[in-house]
């Protein structure tokens, strides 16, 4: 039922209110077009949409990557048609045929914002509550980089726009407790509290004090109240949020979806597309505005021609006046110095001394000592774990806490919030192109997997470590042991999923990723100890680049042993002992499919030749080896709760088990 007579008119005198109600026939005009989309939240936020561009923002429509700008993101991505038409007024590069292409294929106006596709678009946000964390993740990364590079350079504000369905969603849980007990105070969250959502009335599912809940999680919280269409209102609540200078702020403001269709106002229905052309016509009349599609006034185009040209001068100014190695360095996401590093041996990426072959040592280890080294000379790393700073390998030597009294710190303390965590890197990496890592126990992955989705969709340049890789865990049990995830992370398009054998593999792998910022990384390392390998400090780095290498030189051999990570030791092992029985095993380490897969055939097939047989081990499900293997050796199974050794060898990932295969496929 429509309770429009508890909202009121739209304005329709003045060059504001023809703006305010362009946005919203623009809106109404491409989902009908489109017979899909979502049009009642657009409708009612138009207002808001056109302060926050006109007269709240520090933006320049001509400059979009402008570094010191403000951040805008709308995380209820499905109103994306107000992103879409404000910015085709505001000046961007999207033109009045890109708002009627919308949701059609190759077009810029798809269904859910895309960053990299729109100019204008922050991130990528559709699944609800990413927005909101991803927002967190760019305030913690416009704090480190306001310490970092003085408060002349940067110094702007985050602001997120968010929904009953963001709020809902546990991501945003995560990533306001997280914003809060850091005090980002340059960021504002603006609640649409319109109190309906698909299934109706938001009384079904939920009713809790929202800003009792924010306030609690450390917020400053503004109750503007009924303000939807009142303009200097909802631009002194937002003016009043940016003066906060201790916490966060969110911005409650009740809107009435629909806003303001004669029929479908405070509906569910409105959630969705409306294209009763009745009801449109009717609703455009109500605005004063003409009953034809795709209507947009030179005096609308004029106003905000003038209004998003405030900050032209001081784009071109900043860009001009900033162009110094370290603030260009954190623009690039790249520093000389890191590539300097990367050209000596690999043994210089540890923070200790080198590992010799022999020497036993867990990846993880191996990792915590490269990133330390790295962060030396590389202002834009950044990162830390969900409270598992030295069990995952993500503990920077030296470096300072990212604490409220702390703009400069690196080390990121997440807690317990995989979730928030992986979003925020998300963040971070879209909106500032720093290189953030991120870490927990590989089982937790699950946790992350939305964020890790969206990084790889997205290409944001993300690494995340995931340690205590597979049964080796041992005793925590098959609660902690990860089986299913290697695969499952290997299905995922455009990420990059490393299992290094050693800590030179580890280094080759981390140093691939900072000088390759085309995506995410998954880098899956160990809990238990493993040997450094033979030949790896001569060839991890062409190996990583190419998913795959010889470990040992046999010219023609009569098997080939394959794997990952800690396995690829017992395959050396089992090479040995099939020698004495003069069988020549090819060994060779295969940290990344992905890669490998990418390479010619005819490449391929100098390690793998079509004529020789093929056993690969690996600690976790066999799903996808068969592409590469005769015959798996792997777990498909759960794991069990006893030493990591025992478990091994109850479930078969030993050397004996890939001598015993490797005969017995040769002899066939």
């Amino acid at each position: 039922m429509s309770s429009q007579s508890s909202s009121p008119a739209p304005q329709t005198n003045g060059v504001e209110a023809r703006c305010v109600n362009t946005i919203r026939a623009l809106t109404m005009d491409a989902v009908q077009k489109a017979n899909s989309g979502h049009s009642g939240t657009p409708m009612a936020l138009a207002p808001l949409a056109h302060v926050l561009y006109t007269r709240v923002l520090r933006h320049d429509p001509t400059n979009p990557q402008w570094f010191n700008r403000d951040r805008f993101v709308l995380s209820a991505g499905h109103a994306s048609m107000l992103l879409y038409s404000t910015l085709h007024l505001s000046g961007y590069d999207l033109s009045l045929d890109d708002i009627k292409d919308f949701r059609q294929w190759g077009s810029r106006t798809p269904g859910h914002p895309e960053v990299h596709h729109t100019p204008g678009v922050e991130v990528t946000t559709g699944p609800l509550g990413q927005g909101f964390a991803n927002a967190v993740g760019m305030a913690m990364a416009e704090r480190y980089l306001r310490g970092t590079c003085g408060e002349d350079v940067i110094n702007h504000h985050v602001f997120v726009l968010c929904s009953d369905g963001d709020l809902m969603e546990g991501v945003s849980y995560e990533a306001a407790s997280l914003a809060g007990h850091n005090k980002l105070s340059h960021l504002i969250a603006i609640y649409d509290d319109n109190k309906i959502t698909i299934d109706g009335s938001t009384d079904l599912s939920f009713s809790e004090d929202v800003a009792g809940r924010f306030r609690s999680q450390g917020w400053n919280v503004i109750e503007a109240g009924e303000i939807s269409e009142d303009l200097d209102a909802l631009e002194q609540a937002i003016n009043q949020a940016k003066t906060n200078t201790n916490a966060p702020t969110i911005v409650i403001v009740r809107s009435h979806i629909g806003f303001p269709s004669p029929q479908f106002t405070d509906t569910s229905t409105a959630h969705g597309a409306l294209t009763n052309a009745e009801d449109l016509s009717a609703t455009k009349e109500l605005m004063g505005m003409p009953n034809e599609a795709f209507v947009v006034d030179e005096v609308v185009m004029q106003f905000y021609a003038e209004k998003c040209r405030r900050y032209r001068d001081e784009s071109t100014q900043w860009t001009n006046s900033h162009n110094t190695d370290l603030v260009q360095s954190v623009i690039d996401g790249t520093n000389a110095d890191l590539q300097k590093l990367s050209s000596e041996d690999l043994a210089s990426y540890f923070a200790e001394e080198a590992p010799i072959p022999g020497d036993s040592v867990a990846t993880r280890v191996s990792c915590s000592q490269i990133l330390s080294t790295i962060a030396q000379c590389f202002t834009s790393l950044i990162g830390g774990s969900a409270d598992l700073t030295g069990n995952t390998g993500t503990k920077i030597s030296n470096a300072e806490i990212f604490h409220p009294t702390q703009l400069q710190g690196r080390q990121i303390h997440f807690g317990i919030r995989e979730h928030a965590m992986a979003a925020a890197a998300n963040g971070m990496a879209l909106g500032y192109n720093l290189r953030p890592f991120v870490g927990t126990f590989f089982v937790f992955a699950d946790y992350m997997r939305p964020s890790i989705r969206l990084a790889a969709l997205t290409h944001a340049p993300v690494l995340f470590v995931f340690s205590h890789d597979s049964i080796g865990v041992g005793e925590d049990g098959p609660t902690h042991q990860p089986i299913e995830q290697l695969a499952s992370l290997r299905a995922m398009p455009g990420l990059q999923v490393v299992r290094p054998a050693d800590g030179f593999e580890t280094a080759a792998a981390i140093e691939y990723h900072l000088a390759h910022a085309d995506g995410p990384t998954a880098l899956i390392l160990t809990r238990q100890n493993v040997p450094t390998l033979e030949s790896t400090r001569d060839r991890a780095r062409e190996g990583i680049a190419h998913g795959a290498y010889a470990i040992n030189d046999v010219v023609k051999p009569a098997v080939i042993l394959v794997s990952s990570g800690s396995e690829v030791h017992l395959c050396v092992e089992a090479a040995a002992q099939l020698a004495q029985q003069s069988i020549d095993a090819r060994v060779v380490s295969l940290p990344c499919m992905e890669r490998f897969f990418e390479l010619s055939e005819n490449e391929q097939q100098n390690l793998f030749p079509k004529d020789v047989p093929v056993v690969s081990i690996e600690a976790g499900s066999t799903f996808g080896w068969a592409s590469i293997a005769d015959q798996s050796i792997g777990v498909d199974r759960f794991g069990a709760s006893a030493p990591g050794d025992e478990v091994f060898s109850h479930l078969g990932i030993t050397t004996q088990a890939v001598v015993d295969a490797a005969t017995k496929i040769v002899s066939q």
